[in-house]
C-alpha cells in the first residue's frame, strides 16, 4: 500500500505541477516573443522614416550609416526597396533570399507582417519583419529586417529551465510529503498487525487453531480478498487471532465441562461409600460423617454450576423460531415454582402485571435458568421478612427488561461490582439455614446469568434497591421475527 500511496500522490503532484508549469512556460515565452516583436517593429518604423526620403528622391542621408550601425550592433540584416526607381539597399542579406523576397512582396502590397507567432527554444534562428514605406494607400517602397532570434530563444530556454527545476523541486516535495503521509497512515496498521501476531503467538493452541488435520496451514479469508498488502496482512493477522482465540475459548470451556463430568464418577462413588458407612459410624463420629456428606453435596453443586456455566458460555448460532418467548409467563411460572422455598425462607415473591408486553429474543430455557438463579439468591441472602418484586417492561420497542428487586439485606457497595465474578461470595450477610438447601452457594450463579444474557445479545446490570436491598436487571433485545409456536 505504501508504494501505491506514494505513486498516487506523486502522480497527483506531477499533474498539479504540470498544470501550473505548462501555462507558465507558455506565458513567459509569449511575453518574450511580444517584447522581441515590439522591439523590431520599433526598429522598422525608425528605418521606414529614414528611408522615406531615399525611396522618393534617392537621397540616402543617414540611412546607410544607420543600417551599418544597426548591423554592427545587433547583427541583423536590413533591406530597403524603392518603387520610385531608387536602387535597393541590402546589408547582411540579398533580395534573392526567398524569405526576404516574400516579405518584400507582402510589404509592397501594403501588408505588414512579421510571420512570427510564438518563439520557443527550437524555433527558427531568424525572423523576417517587413513594413511598407509611404502613407495611406501610396506605397513607395519597403523595409525588411532579418532579425536573429538567438537572444529571445536563450531567454526563453533559461526561463523554461527555471520552471522545470521548480517543477522537479515541487514534485520532490510532493514525494516527500507522500512518504511522510504514508508512514503516518500505515504506522498504526503495522503496529496493530505486530501486536495481533504477538498476542496470537502468546495464546495456547496458536498453531493448532490454524492447522488442518493434514498438518497444512489452510488459506485464511484475508488472503483471498484483494486490497493493499498491509490490509491483507492485517486481515490475515486478525483472522488468525480470531481463530486462535476461538479455539482457546472452546478448549477452556471443554476443559471445565470435561473436568466437571469426570469428577462426577468419583464423587458418586464417594457419596455411595459414605451412605454405606453411615450405619457403622460411632456416636462420636456422627458429626464428622454429616460434615463429610455435606461437603460432597457442596462439591456436587459446584460441579453442576460449572457444567451450567460451561454451557452458558458456549457460543451457538441463532436459530430463528426457537429463541423467542414472552417473559411475563416465564417469570410467573418460575415464581410459582419457588413460592414454597421462598415461604420456608420467610421471603415473599410478587410479580407485577405488565400492561404491554413484547416478545424477547431469548430462549425460554435460558430465561428460566436466569430467573431461577436470581430467586435462589433472594431466598438465600435477602433475609426473613424480605419481599422480592419482579417486573417486565419494554423500552421503545428496542429492548425488554426483567427486573428482580428485593428489599432485604442487600450487598455492600464495595462488593456490588464483584457479584458477577466467578466464585465470589459476599461477606456482609450470613444466609439462613434452610432444609435441603446449601446456604453457602458456589459463587457461580451470577456468572451463569451474565453469560446467559450475553449469549442472547443482552446484558445484566446490578444496583442497590432504594431503601436497601439488591436490584438485578436483565436487558434483552426485542424479538423481531415473531414468536415460535
Amino acid at each position: 500500500m505504501r508504494t501505491r500511496l506514494l505513486l498516487v500522490l506523486a502522480v497527483l503532484g506531477a499533474i498539479v505541477v504540470t498544470g501550473f508549469a505548462i501555462p507558465l512556460a507558455l506565458s513567459s515565452a509569449d511575453l518574450r516573443t511580444r517584447q522581441f516583436v515590439l522591439s523590431r517593429d520599433g526598429d522598422l518604423q525608425r528605418f521606414a522614416d529614414l528611408a522615406d526620403n531615399y525611396v522618393r528622391n534617392a537621397g540616402p542621408g543617414l540611412l546607410l550609416e544607420e543600417i551599418a550601425a544597426y548591423k554592427s550592433l545587433y547583427g541583423d540584416a536590413v533591406v530597403v526597396v524603392s518603387t520610385r526607381g531608387a536602387p535597393a539597399q541590402a546589408l547582411g542579406t540579398t533580395l534573392n533570399d526567398p524569405e526576404v523576397s516574400a516579405a518584400v512582396d507582402r510589404a509592397l502590397r501594403n501588408e505588414r507582417s512579421s510571420g512570427l507567432e510564438l518563439l520557443t527554444p527550437w524555433s527558427s534562428p531568424t525572423a523576417v519583419f517587413a513594413k511598407p514605406i509611404g502613407s495611406g494607400a501610396q506605397v513607395n517602397g519597403a523595409v525588411v529586417i532579418v532579425a536573429s532570434t538567438e537572444g529571445p530563444r536563450e531567454d526563453i530556454l533559461r526561463t523554461w529551465l527555471l520552471i522545470a527545476a521548480g517543477s522537479v523541486t515541487a514534485v520532490a516535495g510532493f514525494g516527500a510529503l507522500a512518504w511522510a503521509v504514508s508512514r503516518w497512515v500505515l504506522r498504526p496498521l503495522d503496529k496493530v498487525s505486530q501486536r495481533m501476531q504477538e498476542l496470537t503467538d502468546s495464546l495456547p493452541f496458536a498453531r493448532a487453531a490454524v492447522t488442518t488435520e493434514s498438518g497444512a496451514l489452510p488459506p485464511l479469508a484475508g488472503e483471498a480478498a484483494g486490497g493493499p498488502p498491509e490490509f491483507r496482512l492485517l486481515s490475515k493477522s486478525f483472522e488468525k487471532m480470531a481463530t486462535t482465540v476461538h479455539a482457546s475459548t472452546e478448549a477452556q470451556s471443554r476443559l471445565v465441562a470435561d473436568t466437571a463430568h469426570q469428577l462426577r464418577n468419583p464423587l458418586t462413588a464417594l457419596q455411595l461409600r459414605l451412605d454405606l458407612l453411615e450405619p457403622q459410624v460411632q456416636v462420636g463420629g456422627t458429626k464428622s460423617h454429616q460434615r463429610a456428606v455435606g461437603e460432597t453435596l457442596r462439591l456436587e453443586e459446584i460441579l453442576d454450576d460449572l457444567l451450567a456455566l460451561s454451557v452458558a458460555e458456549t457460543p451457538r448460532a441463532r436459530q430463528v423460531g426457537h429463541e423467542y418467548c414472552l417473559p411475563l409467563p416465564v417469570v410467573r411460572e418460575r415464581a410459582d415454582f419457588w413460592a414454597e422455598t421462598a415461604a420456608a425462607a420467610g421471603v415473599a415473591i410478587n410479580v407485577q402485571d405488565s400492561p404491554a408486553e413484547h416478545a424477547a429474543a431469548v430462549r425460554t430455557g435460558d430465561l428460566e435458568q436466569a430467573v431461577d438463579v436470581l430467586l435462589d439468591n433472594a431466598c438465600k441472602y435477602a433475609g426473613r421478612g424480605a419481599t422480592v418484586g419482579i417486573s417486565v417492561d419494554s423500552d421503545d420497542d428496542a429492548s425488554v427488561t426483567v427486573t428482580v428487586a428485593d428489599d432485604g439485606d442487600g450487598v455492600l457497595a464495595s462488593e456490588l461490582p464483584l457479584i458477577t465474578r466467578r466464585f465470589f461470595r459476599g461477606t456482609a450477610v450470613q444466609p439462613p439455614a434452610l432444609e435441603n438447601v446449601n446456604p453457602g452457594g458456589t459463587g457461580l450463579g451470577m456468572s451463569i446469568v451474565e453469560a446467559l444474557m450475553e449469549r442472547n445479545g443482552g446484558h445484566l446490570t446490578t444496583g442497590e434497591t432504594p431503601g436497601g436491598g439488591l436490584t438485578v436487571v436483565l436487558t434483552l433485545p426485542v424479538a423481531q421475527e415473531g414468536i415460535a409456536p
